[in-house]
């Protein structure tokens, strides 16, 4: 597993890690960052930007614990920054506090760097071709591997204070001794695995990490025991992780100001210094290089939230406390240590893409010319045309260029608004008209370019929009008619809060009104013929009814006589 890998649920497509990587090693693919480990300088700035956290650090604290439960001598290697990242006032507070983890020896890396700062006091003495380059920071020797090859003969051939350190404890306790480095820096885990010096540190922990362990084990810091070292103490390398530290423990009498000396803290001048140095711009003899800008106590994962300069306040005041606490032990008196290493050209090599095929990729993102090329930097890349390059190079896609996803959402926005039968008008807080579609001109007979900035009122009626603009409430599904367009309308309108815009939907449902007004005659008069029809039936029946009456009374007569004749037989008065 990379030192760094992203989170892609956390990750939300902002680009911001592809803007502030110096080196353009976050690649994108579907909307996703990746690392580029081959590109990568571990830096950590991607760390530090990231909005969302999405960045992760590898986490060895398990292959720590794995150490401390294992037979192993195992020693911490504490980095000088430690007194700007934790609230301690000595270093045998800090002791105490690591011992209580488990450590058996506890030293700080400053030992190393005091051993190494005699050599490079030698190399600055005896001169060199060109200037000599330090290689205490692990991202100055990244970059040089990576992005300036020809300068590896002018890096100082020594192992960082990290491995001095390290390859000392290992030779006072024991090879089988195991070295865990605590520090600020992400790039030492990498380092650790770096095959010139691999073997040396067994594992490595951010002050981060250390931080969320002490945290875990309840551990109160200001309550630790201070216990005494037994081991070296160093004297001024103590100032190593500031800018200008290296030069002040090799006690190199050419001071930051000196022509033969050069200082430079910060990823983007390290990248400045390196290049000026391959033209030759240089002539310096000497380049301490910090690739953190404020040194090692602005490491990316420092555990502290103080501004810089607090924190170099801090540690300068830890400095000048503990000054005297330095142990009566010698560095010079130990045996001697092979403090050398070598570098490794490790140039990531990406195809460069034609003109042709730029201005083809140009093209696709709507850059048809030089005017249209904005080069806002919003993509992650200082121009479209290196935009245009990490497409090609599989870095980077066309998806990114934000005018251009702009202009292409508003074309669609757009389409879809001019394509609805439905009239749109949207009005500002003053009631001024802002925008409204192709739908809304037809059925209020005006243009856009006629309307556009002059008040609703001018085309329609204000009341409604009035209401929604002052309550906030939308009116949904309202019929409105108006006589001077013969215009009957069914009308949604909301009220925008973001923009304190309003938004009507106007629905002509004039035809439909007309149609339903046929219709309404067309059953009134069917009613009504209904009506008469059974009015008529009703007389009808009346007449029948009255004709039928008078037959039967007559009926009624005739029979009673019949009836009378029937009784009487017939017979004769």
């Amino acid at each position: 597993m990379g030192v760094m890998s992203i989170s892609q649920a956390n990750c939300k497509n902002c680009y911001k890690c592809v803007r502030s990587c110096p080196v353009k090693a976050i690649k994108i693919k579907a909307g996703q960052a990746e690392v580029v480990e081959e590109r990568c300088v571990l830096c950590g700035i991607c760390l530090i930007q990231c909005p969302q956290d999405a960045k992760v650090i590898r986490d060895d604290l398990v292959k720590v614990k794995q150490l401390l439960d294992s037979k192993h001598t195992v020693a911490a290697s504490i980095a000088p920054s430690y007194p700007a990242a934790f609230d301690v006032d000595s270093p045998q507070q800090f002791f105490g506090l690591l011992k209580r983890l488990g450590f058996d020896r506890v030293e700080e890396t400053s030992v190393g760097a005091e051993v190494l700062s005699r050599e490079y006091a030698r190399m600055q003495q005896n001169g060199s071709n060109g200037p000599i380059i330090t290689t205490a920071c692990p991202v100055v020797k990244n970059l040089i591997e990576k992005y300036h090859p020809k300068l590896l003969n002018n890096l100082a051939p020594l192992v960082s204070p990290m491995i001095a350190h390290a390859r000392m404890l290992k030779q006072r306790y024991g090879e089988d001794t195991k070295v865990v480095f605590i520090g600020p820096c992400i790039a030492k885990k990498d380092e650790a695995e770096d095959v010139c010096v691999c073997g040396d540190v067994d594992a490595v922990l951010t002050f981060e990490e250390l931080k969320a362990w002490v945290e875990v084990a309840g551990i109160d810091i200001k309550d630790v025991e201070e216990l005494q070292q037994d081991g070296l103490y160093p004297d001024v390398a103590r100032n190593y992780p500031l800018p200008g530290g290296l030069l002040k423990t090799a006690n190199i009498r050419d001071d930051m100001l000196s022509i033969d000396v050069l200082v430079v803290d910060g990823i983007n001048q390290c990248i400045d210094l390196l290049g000026a140095i391959e033209r030759g711009e240089i002539n310096a003899r000497f380049v301490e290089a910090l690739a953190c800008e404020g040194g090692c106590i602005a490491g990316p994962v420092m555990s502290s939230e103080e501004p810089v300069f607090k924190r170099r306040q801090q540690l300068l005041k830890f400095t000048a406390k503990n000054r005297r606490q330095r142990s009566t032990k010698r560095n010079d008196c130990l045996m001697e240590v092979d403090l050398t290493r070598g570098f490794t050209a490790k140039v990531f090599r990406a195809s460069k893409p034609g003109e042709k095929t730029v201005r083809e990729i140009l093209r696709a993102i709507g850059k048809t010319s030089p005017e249209k090329e904005l080069n806002c930097g919003a993509c992650g890349y200082p121009s479209c045309r290196d935009k245009a390059v990490a497409v090609y190079q599989g870095m980077a896609e066309l998806d990114m260029c934000i005018p251009y996803m702009r202009t292409k959402a508003e074309s669609l926005a757009n389409l879809i608004i001019d394509s609805t039968p439905n009239g749109v008008i949207l009005v500002d807080g003053e009631l001024k008209i802002q925008e409204l579609n192709r739908a809304a001109e037809k059925i209020f007979g005006v243009s856009r370019e006629q309307v556009k900035g002059k008040p609703l009122r001018t085309i329609m009626d204000d009341v409604d929009f009035v209401s929604v603009l002052k309550s906030h409430r939308d009116i949904v599904g309202k019929k409105v008619h108006y006589p001077q367009y013969s215009l009957t309308t069914l009308q949604t309108i909301c009220y925008i809060e973001e923009h304190d815009l309003v938004m009507a939907i106007i629905i002509d449902i004039t035809k439909q009104e007309k149609q339903e007004k046929e219709l309404q005659k067309v059953r009134e008069e069917t009613l009504n013929k209904a009506q008469e029809v059974i009015n008529k039936q009703m007389r009808v029946a009346q007449e029948i009814a009255g004709l039928l009456g008078e037959t039967t009374a007559e009926s009624k007569v005739l029979l009673s006589k019949l009836m009378d004749l029937v009784k009487n037989g017939g017979e004769k008065e």
